[in-house]
């Protein structure tokens, strides 16, 4: 790697991360067959404890690229086949409470075109088996047929980590160290209960409030148990860089790891996958990020205090991670796509612009109604004006919705000073009448008019 850009890496890393208020951060940048590693800050703030190139950082939602990889695995071992109902490996299936959870694939699944809810949670929140996991997620009713459209599930990933230890007859953990980080040479750290497990020093996750009082103050983890093979992993921007080496067929043990069939099968583009708000498409694992160069692959993630970023381009063999110990890491990250871009390295990014379509001032109560996604319930109504469309939820969030004609709008919180984000409602081609709301990435079904 180039000695100019090492060190501009290692001085804009630093000044970005403090300019955001993020305590540490690693960036890894592999491309023409070098790598360079760069670690600032600390582990904590108010600590002199470092980070450095082996700290683990909690890597929330990118776990479910290791989850995927492992699927990929066992069907290239003959163990599972991609386009197959997973009911044929869940005995917790049997009792579905509805029968399209008997059409669901590890296809649907692992490109979140299941239908299945977002975040479905166990009462006991302290309930560690994914069997229980599962049985429960079996009795929540699927917002439509498997295949039809595109909703970010956690709840898909942790019944894929069930079926995994189905197969594999161990553990979710045991298998995801054995089968992949181990021989990638990640040593692994497993985050149990909001705890970290295993030898290497793990970062604290910090909430930072942008554009107010700007002190990053250190917070806990909230993760459920059964939520690990959606979000349970810790590791570095190495480790991730690792991951997608295996991906690009980079490894020297890349064809035995995961043959190059099953790598295909993951980078493709799964045509129902229409991953609004969140990237430009999906496939069985991995999230494609448009760019000049072609599509990027990887994935994003973010847990309480922290984010973890990968990207890697399966054209040159590119591969870029990002891991930070604050909620503004998701800023430092799109700085860090920039300065990338800026230096020859067109990192793919999804960034959703405005639309351009003519705005939507009559005709609103085609869209008012409750929609709802599990236990998340939203209400659009229309403003007491009758000019634009209100959205609330039992969380406090109320915002104006700006319409489009595309059926897309702009979001823009009333209760708190937050940049606006887009959504889209989303209408049946045949009757015209609008079934779901979708808000990053997941989609809410239109439960009544209003």
């Amino acid at each position: 790697m180039e000695a100019h850009l090492a060190a501009l890496a290692a001085d804009r890393l630093r000044g970005l991360a403090h300019g955001h208020s993020v305590p540490g951060a690693q960036l890894t940048v592999h491309r023409a067959g070098e790598s360079l590693s760069v670690a600032t800050g600390v582990t904590r703030a108010g600590t002199a404890r470092p980070v450095t190139a082996d700290t683990a950082f909690a890597l929330g939602s990118v776990t479910k690229a290791f989850t995927a990889t492992v699927i990929a695995q066992l069907v290239g071992e003959g163990d599972l086949a991609w386009d197959e109902p997973v009911a044929e490996y869940l005995a917790e299936f049997d009792g579905a409470v509805d029968t399209r959870m008997s059409a669901i694939t590890l296809r649907h699944l692992l490109s979140h075109t299941a239908g299945l809810v977002a975040d479905h949670e166990l009462d006991d929140a302290g309930e560690s088996s994914l069997a229980r996991y599962t049985a429960s997620a079996a009795m929540t009713l699927p917002l439509y047929e498997p295949g039809h459209r595109f909703s970010y599930s956690n709840t898909g990933y942790n019944v894929v980590g069930r079926v995994i230890e189905t197969v594999g007859d161990m553990k979710w953990q045991a298998v995801v160290e054995n089968s992949l980080l181990r021989p990638l040479g990640i040593e692994p750290v497993f985050l149990t209960g909001g705890r970290a497990t295993g030898p290497r020093a793990t970062a604290d996750g910090h909430a930072v409030r942008p554009g107010r009082e700007r002190t990053p103050h250190p917070v806990g983890l909230h993760l459920p148990p059964g939520w690990a093979p959606a979000s349970g992993l810790a590791g570095s921007a190495d480790d991730l860089v690792a991951l997608a080496a295996l991906h690009l067929g980079a490894h020297p043990d890349a064809d035995t790891l995961l043959p190059a069939g099953e790598r295909a099968e993951v980078a493709a583009r799964v045509p129902a996958a229409d991953a609004f708000g969140m990237a430009d498409g999906w496939g069985p694992g991995l999230a494609h990020y448009a760019s000049p160069d072609g599509p990027w692959l990887g994935h994003d993630g973010t847990a309480d205090g922290g984010s973890a970023h990968l990207r890697f381009h399966p054209g040159t063999g590119t591969a870029v991670a990002l891991t930070t110990n604050a909620t503004t890491g998701t800023l430092l990250w799109a700085d860090v796509v920039d300065l990338l871009r800026e230096h020859g390295i067109p990192v793919g990014d999804h960034r959703p612009a405005l639309s351009a379509a003519p705005a939507a001032t009559t005709g609103l109560d085609r869209f008012t109604g409750d929609y709802r996604n599990g236990d998340t319930r939203f209400a659009v109504r229309a403003r007491h004006d009758g000019a634009a469309l209100r959205l609330t939820d039992a969380t406090g969030l109320t915002a104006d919705l700006a319409l489009h004609d595309d059926l897309t709008f702009t979001a823009r919180r009333t209760d708190a000073d937050t940049a606006p984000y887009t959504g889209r409602f989303v209408a049946e081609p045949a009757t015209g009448d609008v079934v779901l709301m979708q808000l990053g990435g997941r989609s809410a079904l239109r439960t009544t008019a209003a």
